[in-house]
């Protein structure tokens, strides 16, 4: 059992529902309370008074768009707009949404949702990989450059055999022996044996099902106690009420533009992706215990997939994690550039990653709100190597100079720079043992933590 408090009153709550509790309450404005930790932004008039609705900023949304694809969206609200979530798309919608989709990046995945007095928030809900988080490193100007997959990378017609091309490589020891915390480094000499490349395509196709299917569940849960205002054609749902929340509080016209372009582009992807994934279902690492299930070979239905059951929500994070790693470790540019090292597993891949990836590296250290003076060096470093790489204007949308104009002369001087105990191979992981309501509450934490 858990606490949650409903119109300020406390209310116990049983744990195998508390995540579509955790995904409701987050969404409804009336239902949940501001905390302190939440990021808001205040009406510049009274701050006492009322919010003010913006639109959060996504660092992917500063990278270059090509002009084919601005035409390609152009048709996508043609075909599409405006959208009803109760009737299946129509066939030109499909095709133009699937024009455009196969031609983006599968790093750019804006999303936003409405929440509460606190404005739009993005939705994170159901991931696997959480590269992408506001505590990790966002995709930004940086991760754009040069090579970087694309939909149809993933949507391809190689789904089934790359789902077999998976099943071998997990039921060979040298794959399995690169993906141990006791084998360091980058070992590219296994990227064929190990098949890299198709491993982290796979280990993204699963995390997108994940991600669409808790998308499209969440958006489309009607809210038959919302205020009698949403009610049009019968009680609302989350989609529904997001919209009419952006046009009706979001002042400024591009502003409200811009989230309504957004929620439409999330709910298109959401839909588009989630229909690839149910033609193929997935397959999960052979031989895996957790709770009472053990996983096998054989092909499962994404239909059939409870996103809110412990067991099959874990076993589907296993598969995940063992997929990209062996494709990171085997040297998979995509996979080293998507991984999540800020879970502590950079000490695995030893010095190979600060002499073969230093720009990365210097951007995970750095972070995105650096405060102290070494995580600020580390930007410094990031923002020249960027410089130097690919120029001042593309290094400027992602660091601004004058914020390091200390850090900036340090760097060129030769200063040291200093490395976080998680960075170097010698660095273990402690093990930590955590009962199953302690793992469940730790998932509603990191969503509630994760929908900015």
């Amino acid at each position: 059992m858990i606490e949650i408090y409903i119109n300020n009153r406390k209310r116990d709550v049983l744990m195998s529902n508390v995540l579509v509790f955790a995904i409701v309450l987050s969404l409804i404005p009336y239902m949940i309370n501001a905390t302190e930790e939440e990021i808001v932004v205040l009406s510049s008039g009274d701050t006492h008074r009322e919010y003010r609705y913006s639109v959060p900023f996504h660092p992917a949304s500063l990278r270059q768009v090509p002009e084919s694809q601005i035409q390609a969206w152009e048709t996508v609200l043609k075909q599409c707009v405006p959208i009803n979530t109760r009737e299946p798309l129509s066939e030109s919608c499909w095709k133009a949404v699937e024009e455009y989709f196969l031609a983006e990046s599968v790093w750019d995945n804006r999303m936003y949702h409405y929440r509460d007095g606190n404005g739009l928030r993005s939705m994170l809900l159901g991931k696997l990989n959480g590269r992408d988080s506001s505590t990790a490193l966002p995709y930004s100007v940086a991760d754009f450059q040069g090579d970087f997959p694309l939909w149809r990378d993933m949507f391809d017609d190689k789904i089934l055999r790359r789902m077999e091309t998976f099943l071998r490589v997990v039921k060979e020891q040298d794959c399995i022996n690169v993906a141990s915390k006791r084998k360091v480094g980058i070992h590219e000499i296994m990227a064929s044996q190990c098949a890299a490349r198709e491993m982290y395509k796979y280990a993204t196709y699963l995390d997108t099902c994940s991600r669409s299917s808790y998308n499209l569940n969440t958006l489309t849960t009607e809210v038959s106690q919302a205020p009698a205002s949403y009610h049009i054609h019968g009680p609302p749902n989350i989609y529904e009420i997001s919209l009419q929340v952006i046009n009706s509080k979001i002042e400024d016209a591009d502003s409200r533009s811009l989230a309504e372009r957004r929620m439409q582009r999330g709910y298109l992807l959401a839909s588009w992706t989630m229909k690839q994934c149910d033609t193929y279902g997935y397959v999960l690492l052979p031989g895996t215990t957790i709770g009472s299930t053990t996983s096998d070979d054989s092909l499962l239905a994404w239909s059939n997939y409870d996103r809110y059951r412990m067991d099959d929500r874990r076993l589907l994070n296993r598969t995940h994690d063992k997929t990209l790693k062996i494709a990171a470790k085997s040297g998979d540019d995509w996979a080293i550039r998507s991984y999540h090292f800020s879970l502590g597993f950079a000490g695995e891949f030893n010095d190979d990653l600060k002499q073969k990836y230093p720009l990365l590296v210097h951007r995970w250290i750095g972070g995105t709100n650096a405060k102290s003076d070494y995580r600020r060096r580390h930007q410094a470093k990031a923002y020249l190597l960027l410089k130097e790489e690919h120029g001042v204007e593309v290094a400027s949308l992602e660091y601004d100079s004058s914020e390091l104009a200390d850090e900036i002369p340090y760097i060129q001087k030769g200063g040291e720079l200093k490395y976080t105990p998680r960075w170097h191979k010698d660095y273990q992981r402690k093990p930590v043992q955590r009962t199953q309501v302690e793992l469940e509450d730790e998932i509603i934490q990191e969503s509630a933590s994760e929908l900015y």
